[in-house]
């Protein structure tokens, strides 16, 4: 019987360790993903109106652009899955 404890503690800690990297993962995943858009957002804050406007965005609606240029092009959440 302890042995079998001893199988179902060890289980549980794994997997609370694969738990745990999984919410890092996610999470470095999120804070890497809005780090982008903020880079892409600044980048069209430096451009000027007439190059803004050559490309069709108005200088007020460049964050809302950024943010859906990042949903359009997102990968599919189960392709950094690991196995």
């Amino acid at each position: 019987m302890l042995i079998t404890i001893m199988k179902l503690v060890r289980l549980d800690t794994g997997s609370l360790a694969l738990n745990a990297f999984r919410a890092l993962r996610t999470a470095g995943a999120a804070l890497w993903r809005w780090r982008r858009q903020r880079l892409a957002a600044a980048e069209l804050h430096s451009l000027s109106d007439h190059s803004l406007r050559d490309i069709g965005i108005a200088r007020s609606y460049i964050d809302e652009q950024v943010r859906l240029a990042a949903k359009r092009y997102a990968r599919p959440r189960n392709s950094t899955r690991l196995t």
